[in-house]
């Protein structure tokens, strides 16, 4: 038998592990994934979707860029809250929405939702100069965190919002700004 030379071994050694793995079950089915086992979230959907108003109030889409809602924001807010915050935190922000939700219907009448954009930036501003007198103790400074870093962190909020740039380049330390551009991302 000849001998072998190297590059015969690798290409031999790479089709037969390839093939393993591709059609072993169990390197398929650990890459499936299974929504039944997702774990959940602390948000109801409910809460996601005013939150996700509440967010697109405070971020609305402008002629330069989508709001909040096109981001997806309620449900990075969810995922934020739910994996990165600690469960004092996350028991304000509930019940924040909950008594949110309390005033806008002995206020309004109605849902958060349902009321004029005027409206909806008329309230969240009381509840915001509220907010600033209470302290950081209030359940809005942590939503309204929430909001711009959901938004932000974002792909529309990095590329549409904020200059993005992947691979910037050399660096350069002062760049000065023209009056209206975005800031970087």
């Amino acid at each position: 038998m000849p001998p072998m030379n190297r590059r015969e071994a690798v290409k031999a050694a790479t089709a037969i592990v390839g093939g393993v793995l591709m059609t072993s079950n169990g390197f398929l089915v650990a890459c499936a994934r299974d929504s039944a086992q997702a774990p959940p979230r602390l948000l109801t959907p409910d809460d996601q979707s005013l939150i996700e108003e509440i967010a697109d109030t405070l971020l609305p889409t402008t002629p330069s860029s989508p709001g909040a809602k096109a981001a997806g924001a309620g449900a990075a807010i969810n995922l934020l809250l739910t994996d990165c915050y600690e469960p004092e935190a996350q028991e304000r922000v509930v019940d924040g929405l909950t008594e949110f939700r309390r005033m806008c219907r002995s206020r309004c009448g109605d849902n958060f939702a349902a009321l004029p954009q005027r409206e909806r930036e008329q309230i969240l501003n009381e509840i915001d100069a509220e907010a600033q007198k209470a302290g950081p103790t209030h359940y809005f400074t942590l939503v309204r965190e929430l909001a711009l870093r959901a938004y932000f962190s974002s792909e529309v909020g990095m590329t549409k919002a904020l200059r993005f740039v992947l691979v910037p380049g050399k660096w350069v330390g002062c760049v000065p700004l023209t009056p209206g551009q975005p800031a970087w991302g």
